[in-house]
């Protein structure tokens, strides 16, 4: 697994833009969103099969769900043809807005699957160091006590 070596800045900042696309889109699509605004709220919905750890298999599928909801008018791609009726239409557009600067590869304007669960994800590069494609709970504690100490 090439890792590419980004610095503390670039991390935090990804990890906020992962934290407010998740918790933004969560609220749009229906979920809980004060609920998902807790990180730790966020690693129990990830780690699927309940064992502490986050496989990169559990983000790419919880990336696929977060699609499924966005993709509102079924029609492959996430965009503003997918918007709610206001008054979370604002929202919406907010949250779209984040993924498309995060997620939006080639710049289209619109999202679809393979973008959104393909893309990488400095947090999770930069907590998994022994390269083996799982946040370990002592690798998830690492990346939370780096997380507090910025």
């Amino acid at each position: 697994m090439l890792v590419s070596v980004r610095s503390r800045k670039d991390v935090s900042l990804s990890r906020r833009a992962l934290l407010v696309a998740l918790c933004t889109v969560t609220a749009v699509a229906g979920g809980a969103g004060a609920q998902q605004s807790d990180p730790e709220a966020l690693r129990a919905r990830a780690d699927s099969n309940g064992d502490g750890n986050i496989a990169w298999e559990e983000i790419t599928a919880l990336r696929a769900q977060t699609f499924a909801r966005l993709d509102r008018n079924g029609d492959g791609v996430v965009n503003s043809s997918d918007s709610p009726p206001s008054p979370f239409s604002g929202r919406f557009s907010n949250a779209l807005h984040t993924l498309q600067a995060d997620f939006d590869a080639d710049g289209d304007g619109e999202i679809v699957e393979a973008e959104l669960t393909g893309a990488p994800s400095p947090l999770f590069e930069a907590g998994d160091t022994d390269g083996d494609n799982v946040l370990s709970a002592d690798e998830i504690l690492a990346l939370r006590e780096a997380s507090a100490a910025n």
